[in-house]
């Protein structure tokens, strides 16, 4: 019998929760749909969690989903101006993602910060429930009554809308981003759909592999939620699995299909938030009218500086965090024209306490409410409709999606339509890219879509990242923080690190897989 080393094939017995480890070996545990639509609800979904701080303290436990995200990209930037910054703290725990590091699991000492297996093994587990759910399910699919078609369908419909995003994101992390020339032979992950303990290796499969299996998912999905009621918005819906539809067919390049379903979603979604006039003390929350779906939960403000405000005091800032919002991001609301509302309600600068951010927050450090990095609202549909039309020479349902966005995020007084309508070609097609930044900062879009862009089929655009890091250490004498070294890192366009490399437990167990090529970097000294 071969050692069975793949997180993907031991997790039906070490993934999920005690119900699903005995139900893996004891199928009797299942009574009816019922028990199915627990599983889904429990093992499926992303787990919604609660602790008291963010990356410090739940790094090695790997509980937060895709940190990385917003570390590698050009949204963020080290804190500088407290005294809290230690190796132990966020920047230390994420050094090895913020600066694009071959052990991305170690921290500026070269001690293990964190699990870098933590997101291949959450995401495969997901997978893993899915698979179970959706063999099991097939036993009640000769239902009659309404009710029990209409649950039958939807359990059917998540579990294809999960797996087929669970994909998504592995795709997306571990493999090169879709190029149609290269995807049939570019390595991504391994496809498992099986719901049981294999005796075998696994190979990955290509970009274009997992690709088809995205959309094949999906395209379940939408066939089984269409007649649906909706649940919450932490279930998926058709919308959901639409606006899913749109963003995987808009970074493979298929900008007809990315425009058909992103149009579905404007116009049945859930109609935009119009900033004029919004006063909540923040714009990301459960009760957002354009809200359409969330899984997970968001961790940010626990490393990030932050403004938030509470019962007891109107105007709370937190800044005491090691990250803060990059000037690019910050720039790229253009704050010398001040009429873009998102600087008053996504991102704020304070002249004491530098750049802060307000998109999101929880009365403490960690919310279990929002995902910062699986959350759909109709406005990426817009971005989606409008990226795709502009390149598929559409140029006027571009500008009007543009401008239905725009219209709703810039002060009224100051938004005029020409400013969109006098665009076209290459400059349309920029100005859409820096409004996705704008928009949809800090939500897990800005790193796959600088990697997309880098082989869009339309206007190309390659992007180098730059990322200054100190390294401090406290003196014991003093109680005072000393900078050591201050080194700036950069990520080049052609650079591989652009791909993660595949956790260490894997490669360390022999599984026969290839990893990703990386570089050692030491980066440059600055002054």
């Amino acid at each position: 019998m071969k050692n069975l080393y793949l997180i993907i094939c031991i997790l039906a017995l070490c993934g999920c929760s005690g119900f699903l480890e005995e139900y893996s070996q004891d199928k009797s545990y299942i009574k009816g749909y019922d028990d199915l639509d627990e599983i889904l609800l429990g093992n499926a979904y992303f787990e919604r969690f609660y602790v008291s701080n963010g990356w410090q303290f739940s790094g090695i436990a790997g509980e937060n989903y895709l940190p990385c995200l917003h570390v590698m990209s050009d949204e963020l930037a080290q804190q500088t101006r407290g005294s809290s910054w230690v190796e132990e703290g966020a920047c230390g725990t994420i050094y090895g993602y913020h600066t694009w590091q071959y052990r991305v699991y170690e921290n500026l000492e070269g001690k293990t910060a964190w699990d870098d297996a933590a997101d291949f093994r959450h995401l495969y587990s997901h997978i893993n429930a899915c698979n179970i759910i959706l063999e099991e399910i097939k036993a009640y699919e000769d239902v009659t009554e309404e009710e029990d078609v209409q649950n039958v369908n939807r359990i059917k419909g998540e579990s294809y809308f999960l797996r087929g995003s669970c994909y998504f994101f592995l795709v997306n992390l571990y493999g090169r981003p879709y190029a149609k020339a290269t995807a049939g032979n570019d390595p991504a992950v391994p496809i498992k759909l099986s719901n049981s303990v294999e005796d075998k290796y696994y190979q990955r499969n290509s970009v274009s592999e997992v690709y088809e299996r995205v959309v094949a998912d999906l395209l379940e999905a939408e066939k089984y939620l269409k007649n649906v009621s909706k649940k919450s918005v932490w279930r998926a819906d058709v919308v959901a699995a639409r606006l899913m539809l749109s963003r995987a067919y808009l970074y493979m390049c298929d900008y007809e299909n990315a425009a058909k379903y992103a149009k579905l979603v404007t116009e049945e979604g859930p109609r935009l938030t119009d900033l004029n006039g919004y006063s909540n003390s923040q714009f990301l929350y459960p009760g957002l009218s354009e809200l359409i779906f969330s899984t997970g939960s968001t961790s940010l403000p626990g490393a990030l500086s932050f403004y938030a405000t509470s019962e007891t005091s109107i105007n709370t800032y937190v800044s005491n965090q090691d990250m803060r919002i990059s000037d690019e991001l910050y720039l790229a609301y253009k704050p010398e024209e001040a009429k873009d509302l998102r600087l008053e309600h996504f991102v704020v600068s304070s002249d004491g306490l530098g750049l802060l951010y307000k998109k999101m927050h929880g009365r403490t450090f960690v919310t279990p409410d929002m995902s910062d990095v699986f959350v759909l609202r109709t406005s990426e549909a817009y971005l989606n409709l409008a990226e795709a039309a502009a390149c598929g020479e559409d140029e006027v349902t571009a500008r009007k999606a543009l401008n239905d966005l725009r219209e709703r995020r810039i002060r009224r007084e100051a938004f005029d339509e020409a400013e969109v309508n006098a665009l076209s070609g290459e400059e349309l097609v920029r100005f859409i890219r820096e409004e996705r930044q704008r928009e949809l900062c800090l939500e897990g879009h800005r790193w796959f879509d600088l990697r997309r862009y880098k082989v869009a089929e339309k206007f190309p655009q390659a992007t180098t990242i730059n990322h200054v890091v100190e390294n401090r250490v406290r003196n014991e004498t003093t109680w005072t923080y000393e900078t050591i070294w201050k080194r700036r890192f950069t990520l080049t366009p052609e650079d591989p690190a652009w791909v993660l490399p595949l956790p260490k437990v894997e490669l360390d167990k022999n599984t026969g897989m290839i990893d990703n090529p990386r570089n050692e970097r030491k980066g440059e000294d600055v002054e």
